[in-house]
C-alpha cells in the first residue's frame, strides 16, 4: 500500500489493516522519521492494533579509508561494503532509533518493537548477515588479547591461517563474546525504558550473528524474542499443488523451530508469506497462513507483488479470510477445498517444454501452545508491511 503514498504511510492503510484482522503493522519505510514513527503509533492506538517500525540490520560502508578494516570480510577473503558486526558505526546507527523507539513505548505500549531484517541485499554476499568477519579491526583486537603478533596476512588467507595455528576455534568464540557484548549493551539501554519492548529479527531460525549473539542477549521472559521465518514464503516447488504445499510448508516450520527450542530462550515463532513468490496466489496465502499459524505462532507478511488496483483485493480478500478463520481457532480451513483455479495447474502449462529442453542441455505437525506474554503474534498474526520495489524477488527461497 504504501507505493500508492509515495512510500509514506498514511492513516488508511492502517486502518485497512485492521480491518482485515491483522494485528501489527509494519511500515517498510520510515524507519528513520521518528515523527513518522510517532504518527503511526497514533493511527494504531486508534485501531487498536499494534506498531513494529521496519529497518535493516546492516548498514552499507563507504568505500574510502575511514571504512578501511571494519567493512564484513568473508571467510574466502571476499570483502562486502558493509561495516562489520564489530564496528562501532554498525551499533551507533542501530541503536540511534532502537533506543528512541524504547522511548516511544514507554509512553504507548503499542508500538511494541523493532523488525530487524538480515536478508544481505548488498551485492558479493556469502549469505545473510552476519558469520563471521576476517577484516582487520576484529583481527587486531583478537590479537591484542592474546598478546600476539599477527603477520601480514590478505583477507584471503586470514581465515585459513587462524585454522593452521590452531586458533579459529578461539578467534570465533572471540567474535562472537563481542558480538554478545554489544547486544547486551542495545538490550540493557532498551530495557531502562521499556522492558517490554520486543526485537523482531529475520530471517529466522536466524545467521551465526542471530543464533550466538541475538538469542542470548535479546530473548527475555519480559520481551520473548520475535522470530520471522521466510521459508514459507511460498510454495516448496511451484509445481507442487496445494495440499502438499501446505503440508511441505508445516513441515519445514516444525524443524526449524527445534533450533531456537534447542536454545532455550523466551521466543515466539513465525512464518512468513510473500505473494511476488512464483505459486503464491491469493487462495493458497490464505491456506498458507492458517497452515503457519497451526504450527507456530502466527504469521507474517512480506507484502510485495500486487498493485493495489489489480492483484491486491484478490489477496486482501484471502488474508481477511484466513484472519478470520485462525482467530476462531478454525485451522481445518487449510484443508478446504480451492474456490479458485490453482496457479500450481497454470505453472504445468509450461512444465513439459521446460523439462524436453532441459533433457536436451544435460543428456546429450503438531500445533504449539499459544506462547505467553505481551506479543500479539501467541493470538494471531503480523503483517511485516510493504517491500522495497528494489528489493524484490532478492533472497527469497
Amino acid at each position: 500500500m504504501q507505493p500508492t503514498e509515495g512510500w509514506v504511510t498514511k492513516e488508511w492503510m492502517v486502518k485497512a489493516a485492521a480491518e482485515a484482522g491483522f494485528n501489527v503493522f509494519s511500515p517498510r519505510r520510515g524507519h528513520e522519521f521518528l515523527d513518522q514513527v510517532r504518527q503511526g503509533t497514533q493511527w494504531c492506538e486508534k485501531q487498536g492494533i499494534y506498531h513494529m517500525p521496519w529497518m535493516r540490520g546492516s548498514l552499507s560502508a563507504p568505500a574510502g579509508p575511514e571504512a578501511d578494516g571494519k567493512r564484513v570480510v568473508w571467510a574466502d577473503g571476499s570483502e562486502q561494503p558493509l561495516w562489520s558486526p564489530s564496528s562501532d558505526e554498525l551499533w551507533a546507527w542501530t541503536s540511534r532509533y532502537i533506543v528512541e523507539y524504547a522511548k516511544m513505548s514507554a509512553g504507548n505500549k503499542l508500538l511494541m518493537g523493532v523488525f530487524l531484517d538480515y536478508e544481505n541485499y548488498e551485492k558479493g554476499g556469502r549469505g545473510n548477515v552476519y558469520s563471521l568477519s576476517y577484516g582487520k579491526l576484529i583481527l587486531e583486537k583478537f590479537s591484542k588479547a592474546r598478546g600476539m603478533e599477527l603477520p601480514e596476512l590478505k583477507p584471503a588467507e586470514r581465515a585459513e591461517w587462524l585454522k593452521k595455528q590452531g586458533l579459529h576455534d578461539a578467534f570465533a568464540a572471540f567474535q562472537i563474546a563481542q558480538w554478545r557484548e554489544r547486544c547486551r549493551a542495545l538490550r540493557k539501554a532498551v530495557d531502562a525504558h521499556d522492558p517490554t519492548f520486543q526485537f523482531c529479527v529475520y530471517p529466522a531460525p536466524g545467521t551465526p550473528f542471530m543464533v550466538e549473539a541475538i538469542y542470548a542477549e535479546w530473548a527475555t521472559e519480559a520481551a520473548p524474542l520475535i522470530l520471522a521465518d521466510a521459508c514459507t514464503y511460498g510454495r516448496p516447488s511451484r509445481f507442487l499443488p496445494e495440499a502438499a504445499s501446505v503440508q511441505g510448508n508445516r513441515q519445514r516450520l516444525l524443524e526449524n523451530k527445534k533450533i531456537p527450542k534447542g536454545r532455550d530462550i523466551p521466543h515466539i515463532y513465525a512464518g512468513g508469506i510473500d505473494p511476488v513468490v512464483k505459486g503464491a496466489d491469493p487462495e493458497f496465502c490464505g491456506k498458507n497462513a492458517v497452515a503457519i499459524s497451526d504450527v507456530t505462532n502466527g504469521y507474517w507478511v512480506f507484502y510485495e507483488g500486487p498493485k493495489y488496483d489489480e492483484e491486491h483485493p484478490a489477496y486482501w480478500k484471502w488474508f481477511a479470510w484466513a484472519n478470520e478463520a485462525i482467530a476462531a481457532g478454525r485451522f481445518t480451513a487449510q484443508n478446504e477445498p480451492r474456490q479458485t483455479p490453482d496457479s500450481w495447474s497454470l505453472d504445468q502449462r509450461g512444465l513439459l517444454p521446460c523439462c524436453l529442453r532441459w533433457l536436451v542441455r544435460v543428456f546429450g505437525g503438531e500445533r504449539q501452545e499459544e506462547a505467553s506474554g505481551p506479543s500479539p503474534l501467541g493470538q494471531r498474526q503480523t503483517g511485516a508491511g510493504d517491500a522495497d520495489p528494489l528489493a524484490s524477488g532478492s533472497g527469497h527461497p
